[in-house]
């Protein structure tokens, strides 16, 4: 097994897939969430997520849309797909971009020739990503505590399955939304996965101090494979490599998330307020069904505590303001 976790330039690591593997199987995408202000009801933030995706398989089915795809590939001009849902304030748009097309990857950037053209460019601390003549977003990273730099980190195991990730935790933003200022947080990710997809909780969240949280819990056969939380209070980071989550309620759900070590101590209630959700099949050596559906909330948070046992500091809800954020959610398996 080998593994490598180091901090990186923006743009560097996001769009080099020269030497990235890609086996039978192997599913690579990029992704963004945007978290825009929210005049009408400031507590809840409006909510924009793009990906471009692509597998290494020859045909599946994302929310009934069938997309064959030609292998081998060509990795400057990739065959896949773009897809994105919305949530302007009021509604939410499912499915608001969902359509198989051609992905130009350069060395700062992407773009794509479906009929609503989208694009995804790096320059310095910036990003820019452009969906038709609707969204026009400039996310920028910044230099300081190691929470908010982008990262990249890559485990492989046995037989060559593993996963190489990308991601930036937290990005100023502003741009302009149907022809009107925007400002507010995005989250970035780059994610090439070798494995089968399993069951996860997830979540991101933004507080209104410029703190920050993230937690992970992975399944298998309902054991947990990987659970954690980390909290950035602005300027220092906190992990704790333990948690327990428990999801209450039906389709717009809420999550209790709670973790304890000799060091800390954690407890919040994620509260979604909507949901979006995107179900994949495909059959295994042709023949094996099997399904993942990938459900999608914004939310936020509500009775945070976080306590450090050593200094005996608590922080709450009271100190860090506001959070907005997104939960995820999936069942079922994709091999």
């Amino acid at each position: 097994m080998s593994k490598q976790a180091k901090f990186v330039r923006p743009g560097e690591k996001m769009f080099d897939i020269e030497g990235e593997p890609f086996p039978k199987g192997a599913w690579w995408w990029w992704f963004w969430l945007f978290f825009l202000d929210n005049p009408k009801d400031p507590a809840k933030s409006r909510q924009l997520m793009i990906l471009w995706s692509t597998k290494n398989v020859k045909e599946i089915d994302c929310n009934g849309l069938k997309i064959k795809l030609k292998l081998p590939f060509d990795r400057k001009k990739i065959d896949g797909a773009v897809a994105a849902w919305y949530f302007d304030g009021e509604k939410m748009h499912h499915n608001f971009l969902l359509e198989q097309c051609k992905i130009a990857v350069s060395e700062d950037g992407l773009k794509t020739d479906s009929k609503v053209p989208t694009s995804f460019t790096i320059r310095d601390l910036a990003s820019r990503v452009r969906i038709g003549d609707r969204f026009d977003l400039v996310a920028e990273a910044k230099e300081g505590p190691d929470f908010l730099r982008p990262t990249y980190h890559a485990n492989h195991y046995l037989s060559g399955k593993g996963y190489a990730i990308t991601r930036i935790n937290r990005l100023g933003l502003k741009g302009i939304v149907d022809g009107k200022p925007v400002k507010g947080t995005a989250y970035l990710q780059r994610v090439f996965v070798n494995a089968p997809a399993v069951p996860w909780y997830w979540g991101i969240f933004h507080f209104e101090n410029g703190a920050a949280l993230t937690y992970t819990n992975q399944m298998v056969l309902g054991k947990a494979l990987k659970k954690r939380i980390i909290f950035f209070d602005g300027r220092e980071m906190r992990e704790l490599n333990d948690m327990a989550v428990r999801r209450v309620g039906g389709k717009i759900p809420e999550f209790k998330i709670s973790g304890e070590t000799a060091e800390y101590k954690a407890s919040f209630t994620v509260r979604c307020y909507e949901h979006s959700s995107w179900t994949f099949k495909k059959k295994s050596l042709g023949m094996i069904p099997n399904k993942l559906v990938y459900n999608e909330y914004p939310a936020v948070i509500d009775d945070f505590e976080f306590l450090d046992k050593k200094t005996g500091k608590r922080t709450t809800s009271k100190e860090l303001g506001k959070a907005v954020g997104n939960a995820e959610h999936t069942t079922g398996y994709l091999f």
